[in-house]
């Protein structure tokens, strides 16, 4: 569906003027008008033949009849109207050269006749239809350079030009929209005098998002004004168009007159709409000619204004991305823990590498009074500030509630609770919470939707598993809780998805069997992060985009204590589903 942006001017009057009434159809106005000049000009010439007694007169009589039709039809038999204006708006030059080129006009056609013609007993039927005939030949000729006359000393015609051309010689500098469209209504003003005028400029629908104040007019896509106008370039009166278009009625009720199609490559850019001229007369044929010529100009220059407004509105849209991107990471960033726990007989290795457009990636470590540490780990759907903020808002609801209370399960349900009331719709937290004795090695869990944390022991691979919805989906919701006790020697990997579902150039995923394998080839710490990291840029390829945040946080007990059989017990009376 066509959208327009609408700049108007008015003049400021209490009303617009009215438009003079046409009483007779145009069809019987032209036929009236060539009668009324036929006649004219038979009564004139039968005015000079009673003065002239030779027969070269009638020489005059087809002269007289079609100079009288064409100009009387040019000028809506306006006469007295006419030679006043002429008196008025032109200059004596104008006047002079008018006048000397049709003393030449009707010297040519009598000349002419006289050449071909001397004998004085010629037919009077034969002597009119010849002089017609080298009238209408002659005519284009006349035509011609009384339009040179007209551009270069009619007076109102040649301020209008200059206007005119004024405007057009710097449209190729003028590439701002708002002032290319204020100059060229002023333009219209100045030359075609309108008691209103209304630019419309076909705008994107990304343009219709980001505009606010102008006024837009939305047209049917199947409303027939708009093929028509793309099929008939140049000025058209909106009285004489039959088409059942509701634009086309609502223009009619603002009186309108003249409607201007603005296109370019076949593309309608917009449409000039006029209105009654300011002393109710009608647009001369000169008027609108002046119009057609400026269309293929306009057009042009609106729509590389268009474009250029287009890019600047896409480099404004970059800036703020780009703005929001490091406003998201600068909060993703400051809600990460400065410092790792210094655990004795524990090494804890975190790593987090974002990606470009910021996910919700976080992790963080509780430390208690008593000396347990909690391991959080978590990544919030959506990306930007938006998932930022909710990862704030997670964090520290966290943080507040794992001090309340000891069963990371009963914490994933409090903030579940919590977060479900405030999260954004179609937006929710996956959340791994384990709390980690270090002297024991007990290490109890909940998870709520994360990847499965792995863990590394006796030259195996298991999953630390525990079932429960993501937080912010579902009030009410309850998480599973295990524990496990780490023996020496062990390691745990806790990850986002950043990791699993890279993609290299074919596709494939990077997947979780592949992670499984690599982590029981190499022990934890650092050491396991560098190697998982290498492993994926092999996989991936050096151009690799990384998609999503990576995170990854390995907790690695000391080996220096005999190994202990790791045993897992389930709280609140579930049965363990792994070893």
């Amino acid at each position: 569906m066509p959208v327009f942006q609408v700049s108007s001017r008015s003049v400021q009057q209490a009303a617009p003027p009215k438009k003079k009434p046409r009483r007779l159809r145009q069809e019987w106005s032209a036929v009236i008008r060539f009668v009324l000049a036929v006649s004219a000009a038979g009564g004139l010439f039968a005015l000079l033949a009673i003065f002239i007694q030779s027969e070269i007169k009638f020489i005059l009589l087809p002269v007289f009849v079609y100079l009288a039709a064409t100009q009387f039809q040019r000028h809506n038999l306006k006469l007295p109207v006419f030679v006043l204006n002429m008196l008025l708006n032109n200059t004596p030059v104008y006047l002079l050269l008018t006048i000397c080129l049709a003393f030449i006009y009707y010297g040519a056609i009598t000349g002419v006749e006289l050449l071909i013609h001397p004998e004085p007993t010629i037919s009077r039927i034969i002597l009119v239809t010849t002089t017609l005939a080298w009238a209408i030949i002659l005519d284009p000729v006349r035509v011609y350079f009384q339009s040179l006359i007209e551009q270069r000393f009619n007076l109102r015609n040649r301020e209008a030009v200059k206007t005119i051309e004024a405007f057009t010689s710097t449209l190729r500098e003028e590439i701002d929209l708002d002032q290319l469209r204020e100059r060229f209504l002023t333009v219209v003003q100045q030359t075609m005098q309108p008691y209103s005028v209304s630019l419309w400029v076909r705008i994107s629908h990304e343009q219709q998002e980001q505009s606010s104040a102008v006024e837009e007019i939305m047209v049917s896509g199947d409303d027939p004004l708009i093929a028509y106008v793309l099929s008939h370039p140049g000025a058209l009166e909106i009285d004489r168009l039959q088409l059942d278009s509701p634009v086309l009625q609502d223009l009619r009720l603002h009186a309108a007159e003249i409607i201007l199609p603005l296109a370019s490559q076949g593309e309608l850019i917009g449409l000039l709409i006029l209105g009654p001229r300011l002393g109710g007369e009608a647009y001369t044929r000169e008027e609108r000619t002046l119009l057609d010529t400026l269309a293929p100009q306009v057009s042009p220059a609106l729509r590389v204004a268009q474009m250029v407004q287009e890019q600047k509105s896409e480099v404004r849209e970059r800036e703020r991305i780009e703005q929001e991107l490091r406003t998201a990471q600068d909060i993703q960033r400051s809600l990460l823990p400065k410092d790792v726990p210094l655990l004795p007989g524990w090494q804890i290795a975190p790593y987090y590498r974002p990606a470009r457009e910021v996910g919700g990636d976080f992790y963080d470590f509780l430390p208690f009074e008593d000396g347990r540490v909690g391991i959080v780990i978590g990544d919030v759907t959506d990306k930007g500030v938006p998932a930022a903020l909710v990862m704030a808002t997670t964090h520290t609801m966290l943080r507040a509630v794992a001090q309340e209370t000891i069963s990371p399960g009963e914490a994933l349900a409090k903030v579940n609770d919590l977060l479900y009331a405030e999260i954004p719709p179609m937006m929710f937290v996956t959340c791994f919470y384990a709390i980690l004795d270090p002297g024991s090695g007990r290490l109890r869990y909940a998870n709520a939707g994360q990847d499965l944390p792995y863990r590394q022991h006796a030259e195996n691979v298991s999953e630390l598993r525990a079932t429960g919805m993501p937080l912010g989906m579902m009030p009410g919701s309850y998480y599973e809780e295990f524990e496990v006790t780490v023996a020496p020697g062990e390691n745990l990997l806790f990850y986002s998805d950043g990791l699993v579902e890279a993609h290299n150039a074919k596709r494939e995923m990077f997947g979780f069997p592949r992670l499984m394998t690599l982590i029981g080839e190499r022990s934890g710490g650092n050491t396991l992060i560098n190697f998982l990291l290498s492993e994926l840029t092999t996989f991936t390829g050096d151009n690799w985009e990384q998609e999503d945040d990576i995170t990854m946080v390995v907790v690695q007990r000391a080996s220096s204590s005999p190994m202990e059989e790791a045993s897992a017990t389930p709280m609140g009376g579930h049965t363990p589903t792994h070893p």
